[in-house]
């Protein structure tokens, strides 16, 4: 069951045909198609309350599961100015269970999504590209002709997926540092972030280590993560020396955020790691590829 939230039920804007168009789908799978059939042709809007509607009004209706549609929603363009609070309105919802949360948090973390479907799943009408006048052989798509798919998670999701697989099992911290070397820069940053987000699940050895190579990044907003935990670990006069010892002005301005930021906060427990996205259904593999 999902928690209904306030913007539940708000009418469709009228001056909005793409979104009036998706949230007239009423089954899953064929919300999966229209997505991979024109993953940008959808516009551009910051309000993420309306893809969390999509979801919560076909979720379960499918085939296909539930995560692989989150993944296709939370990657289209159309929200991809906002995909920070997206992803935030999807875990708050309840609309995914947790294992659906863990799968689609597994999809982010490669450096790119690979999904291979049926050509003529996303496109009934087909494609006949005829023969060119210069002798040149033509193609024509049938029922045996795949297509792929490639979606590239903006770095706010690779921050929430980071920090969610390293809180479902922390014994996977040096998988998940190594993995994320790969990443461009800015979605590696991110990655990292969000296993500073999650220091609090780790032992005191493994959280230092983890400050360690926060501290050493060259981004100032990771260093400044790092700082906090290092604040949580060490007190604020410890994090404040360091603080000042920085090259980056911003850096260098770092404060504890509050009195309780330097106490350790408690362990959290582990959950079942996370299984590798399954598409299922009608025949569509997705996966991350490093």
């Amino acid at each position: 069951m999902w928690t209904e939230l306030p913007w539940q039920g708000e009418p469709v804007p009228d001056d909005d045909p793409a979104i009036a168009e998706l949230s007239a789908i009423e089954d899953a799978d064929e919300l999966c198609r229209r997505l991979l059939e024109s993953p940008w042709g959808w516009g551009s809007s910051s309000r993420c309350a309306e893809a969390v509607d999509l979801l919560a009004g076909v979720c379960g209706s499918g085939t296909l599961p539930d995560a692989f549609l989150a993944m296709l929603v939370c990657t289209c363009d159309r929200w991809g100015r906002v995909t920070a609070k997206l992803i935030g309105a999807v875990e708050g919802s309840g609309i995914l269970t947790s294992t659906d949360l863990d799968e689609l948090a597994e999809s982010f973390l490669g450096e790119e999504v690979v999904i291979e479907y049926p050509f003529l799943w996303a496109c009934p009408r087909g494609l006949d590209l005829a023969s060119s006048d210069e002798g040149e052989p033509g193609f024509v798509a049938d029922e045996d002709t795949m297509a792929q798919a490639r979606r590239r998670p903006e770095p706010p999701l690779r921050r929430w997926a980071a920090a969610r697989a390293l809180r479902s099992d922390p014994g996977r911290l040096d998988d998940l540092l190594t993995s994320t070397r790969s990443l461009p820069p800015r979605h590696r940053e991110a990655a990292l972030q969000g296993l500073l987000d999650a220091a609090d699940a780790l032992e005191e050895g493994e959280r230092r280590r983890l400050v360690r190579r926060g501290l050493r990044c060259g981004v100032g907003s990771v260093r400044r993560s790092a700082l906090d935990r290092l604040c949580e670990l060490d007190g604020p006069e410890a994090a404040l020396r360091r603080a000042r010892t920085d090259a980056n002005r911003a850096v260098r301005a770092w404060r504890p955020a509050t009195s309780a930021a330097t106490r350790p906060g408690p362990p959290t427990g582990r959950v079942k790691r996370a299984s590798t996205l399954d598409s299922g259904g009608a025949d569509i593999a997705a996966g991350s590829r490093a």
